[in-house]
């Protein structure tokens, strides 16, 4: 914000001495006020807080105002409220008249320019105060709300209503298990599909294209749980592919060379498996290919197939 640059200018550009012999101790008070509204100020517009800007500002400008006060010898100005319009116009300096679009006629406190303009017939300085401008229009639904609580509440509407439609068109039975276990098979189906995706076309690289060879040693990482030893191999032309393995013992010394599965890709570049990657893979998708296709097929049983018979019966 410009007022907030424009006050840290002012206070780094006056000529106080707060250190120096003789200055009166309020002043230092003063001084000191002005530079914790400052502050005050600025962690105000970093947490983005428009009405505690303007306030520590005020706050800051009336410290500055006792301050030059002090030092000419004269006592300090009564604290006046900003001006009504705007606070960043300063402080005010008379009440006038002034009556809202859609209200009563008031006296308000204005700085010394909208107080001409009122005497003159015109209108007040653009405000920026949030207090004065139009109250701004409701946000929208998904604005208000985060998208993933929107689209669970969405999912969860859509599980409950389909339910209900079950029930009106007389399948009592549907309903009930598909409320009791019907999210069992899309949550199975998603888990399996996204492991077999993973899965299974490292298994179709490593039967086609995989070759197992050795990864030397390249450095250790500590971790929060251990250590982690990173092994490196390089293809012919000079690119390097890592390896990670974990252990939770840092004492231990790793191994010079760890033999791994070198998995070229289609489109350059390769992945490093693990050994035991010849085994583990195919053992994946055979629990993985049966469990997604069981869980989609009762899906589609539940949803919509359940309705479907319900309708035809």
């Amino acid at each position: 914000m410009v007022e907030v640059m424009a006050f840290g200018e002012l206070l780094a550009a006056h000529p106080f001495p707060p250190g120096s012999p003789g200055t009166p101790p309020d002043a230092v008070t003063d001084w000191t006020h002005a530079l914790d509204a400052y502050e005050a100020a600025c962690r105000a517009l970093r947490r983005n807080d428009r009405e505690g800007v303007l306030r520590h500002l005020d706050d800051g400008r009336h410290a500055m105002a006792c301050l030059e006060s002090r030092l000419v010898g004269e006592p300090p100005p009564a604290r006046l409220p900003p001006c009504f319009f705007d606070p960043r116009h300063g402080p005010s300096t008379a009440e006038v008249p002034w009556m809202p679009p859609a209200g009563t006629r008031r006296n308000v406190p204005v700085c010394a320019a909208d107080a001409v303009r009122l005497r003159e017939g015109s209108l007040p300085i653009a405000s920026g105060h949030p207090a004065r401008l139009p109250a701004a229009p409701a946000p929208p639904l998904r604005g208000r709300i985060a998208p993933d609580k929107l689209a669970l509440s969405g999912l969860a509407a859509a599980f409950i209503g389909y339910a209900a439609v079950l029930f009106a068109v007389g399948d009592r039975t549907g309903a009930v298990l598909y409320l009791a276990a019907g999210y069992a098979p899309p949550a199975i189906a998603v888990v399996s599909g996204f492991h077999l995706a993973s899965w299974g076309p490292r298994l179709w690289r490593l039967i086609r294209r995989g070759r197992l060879t050795r990864a030397d040693f390249d450095r250790s990482e500590a971790t929060s749980s251990g250590r982690r030893d990173v092994y490196a191999v390089a293809d012919v032309s000079g690119r390097r592919y890592e390896r990670v393995r974990k252990t939770s013992d840092p004492s231990a010394k790793p191994l010079p060379q760890q033999r791994v599965w070198y998995l070229p890709s289609r489109g350059g570049g390769a992945e490093l498996l693990g050994f035991w990657s010849v085994l583990w893979l195919p053992l994946g998708v055979a629990v993985a290919l049966p469990l997604f296709a069981a869980s989609l097929a009762a899906t589609f049983y539940l949803f919509p197939g359940r309705l479907v018979l319900a309708l035809l019966s």
